[in-house]
């Protein structure tokens, strides 16, 4: 496998939403994303924050984005979707992504990097090791509109 993380092209966001579809509608987080507001929602991150892609050759086989939002504390990093194909996992590709966003967030100044994510993902695990802790002082709170 050659894989290269670069920066997200216009052209590329189709590839990415349909990876992001793909994967978050498996469990645990069972989404039932529309294609049209997947794409909606990159073209939009795309300009106000940053999506960088791994690939194997052409195919994109992971994708993270995220914006630099400023806090009290400082400039700080929130990722916004982290998604790696499920036949490309275990080969490093998420700790890849994520070495690339902290190297980005250092070249920056970001002190912080800050994301939510289903409490029964297996990326839990994964970003304990790479030293992430769980909040105990924040609790995520949604409220459908009707």
């Amino acid at each position: 496998m050659k894989m290269e993380i670069r920066k997200a092209s216009i052209k590329d966001l189709k590839k990415v939403s349909e990876l992001m579809i793909i994967e978050f509608s498996k469990s645990p987080f069972n989404e039932k994303p529309n294609s049209k507001n997947v794409l909606k929602s990159l073209k939009f991150y795309n300009k106000i924050g940053e999506i960088y892609i791994a690939t194997d050759k052409k195919e994109v086989v992971g994708v993270i984005v995220f914006k630099i939002e400023q806090f009290w504390e400082g400039p700080v990093i929130l990722i916004e979707n982290m998604a790696v194909k499920e036949n490309y996992r275990k080969q490093g590709i998420d700790k890849k992504l994520t070495n690339y966003l902290e190297h980005y967030a250092k070249n920056k100044k970001v002190k912080y990097i800050f994301f939510t994510t289903h409490k029964k993902s297996s990326s839990v695990k994964f970003y304990q090791k790479r030293g992430y802790k769980v909040s105990k002082e924040t609790i995520f709170m949604r409220k459908k509109l009707k």
